[in-house]
């Protein structure tokens, strides 16, 4: 019991220091971007318990950062940034990342390979979990949970359009599942939207510095947790910088999109730290900078969610394949008859 009592602490310390905007901002940006969808979004993604459950969902990533797991801190850490000014030791910029996570991992392979000279020595040690290796994954982790919610909401409106009650159950968790991922996608586009997870300086300047930034202590705990909190940000006065209607994005495949939208959040690194260290991040241009990111993070993110479902829709062969391959087999079934009377116990 005790072993389990400072297992959990420990997490719970992790968790406190680990992620972007803190859990209530998540929450915010997740139930804030619903509100904003058009008034033609189907009833069941505005109504009041699908924002309830969304929003716990999309704290989900930071809470597995918790969990005191090799395994998972490997493949979850790296899916929270993606440090800008790693890129180039791998010949890469944002926008010639490869899409495709393994084509990713490649390139960077082979740059290692080729040219290990130019790679910043990375030390395994410190990082048994070999978290920090890659310059880090939030592209990919936005990019592939919106191609999951694409297909949890095209899941559920074939159900719909088969209207079936048999299949009551199926389209509850077909929903259920749309959403899971729509939570996920909501952590990633609001860690995304905190310039401190674009770039390698999260915590403070690293190498030279000849701006003479300053900073506090555990300033990137500060941005997560104490900034929004200092400027007053809820959702009444986040709505008025929610704006989804101004995000263009290409549905099918908004890779182009994420890319300049974590791009615009990169270019606020240095003008955060110019605040800090002019001491005016805490006054008017502080507050303008926190609800200027929140707004844009918080515009993507309803942006996001209604190109997945309106980009969803099936196709008559989409729903006549359901029918045939799973609409026979996921009809309620009955439980077997319990036997009529108990088997005598056996004696020791």
């Amino acid at each position: 019991m005790r072993q389990l009592l400072t297992l959990f602490v420990t997490a719970l310390l992790v968790v406190s220091n680990a992620g972007a905007w803190g859990a209530s901002m998540h929450r915010l940006v997740t139930e804030v971007a619903l509100d904003a969808l058009p008034a033609d979004a189907p009833s069941w993604l505005r109504n009041p318990e699908t924002r309830q459950r969304a929003a716990f969902e999309a704290n989900q990533p930071d809470r597995w950062r918790g969990w005191p797991s090799l395994v998972l801190q490997h493949a979850n850490e790296p899916e929270h940034y993606l440090d800008f000014e790693d890129l180039g030791e791998f010949g890469l910029t944002p926008e010639t990342i490869p899409e495709l996570r393994m084509e990713y991992v490649r390139v960077m392979t082979v740059a290692k390979e080729k040219h290990p000279e130019k790679i910043s020595p990375y030390d395994a040690g410190k990082d048994p979990a070999r978290a920090r290796e890659w310059p880090g994954f939030l592209l990919h982790a936005i990019a592939e949970h919106y191609a999951k919610l694409q297909a949890a909401f095209n899941q559920e409106r074939i159900l719909e359009q088969v209207n079936n009650p048999a299949h009551r159950l199926q389209l509850e968790e077909a929903r259920a599942l749309a959403i899971y991922h729509l939570g996920e996608l909501s952590h990633f586009v609001a860690d995304a939207a905190q310039p401190l997870h674009t770039t390698k300086h999260y915590n403070g300047w690293i190498g030279e510095n000849p701006a003479g930034y300053r900073w506090r202590e555990r300033f990137h705990s500060y941005i997560d947790e104490g900034w929004a909190k200092k400027h007053g940000v809820n959702a009444e006065t986040l709505r008025p910088h929610v704006k989804p209607d101004t995000v263009k994005l290409h549905a099918n495949d908004p890779w182009a999109d994420v890319v300049a939208y974590v791009g615009r959040s990169h270019a606020q690194l240095e003008p955060l730290y110019a605040l800090e260290r002019d001491g005016k991040l805490d006054g008017e241009p502080g507050r303008e900078m926190a609800f200027q990111q929140l707004g844009d993070g918080t515009s993507m993110l309803a942006a996001l969610i209604w190109a997945a479902y309106t980009s969803a829709e099936p196709t008559e062969k989409q729903v006549s394949q359901w029918v045939m391959y799973d609409g026979q087999h996921t009809a309620a079934s009955k439980p077997a008859s319990a036997p009529a009377t108990q088997p005598a116990p056996v004696s020791p």
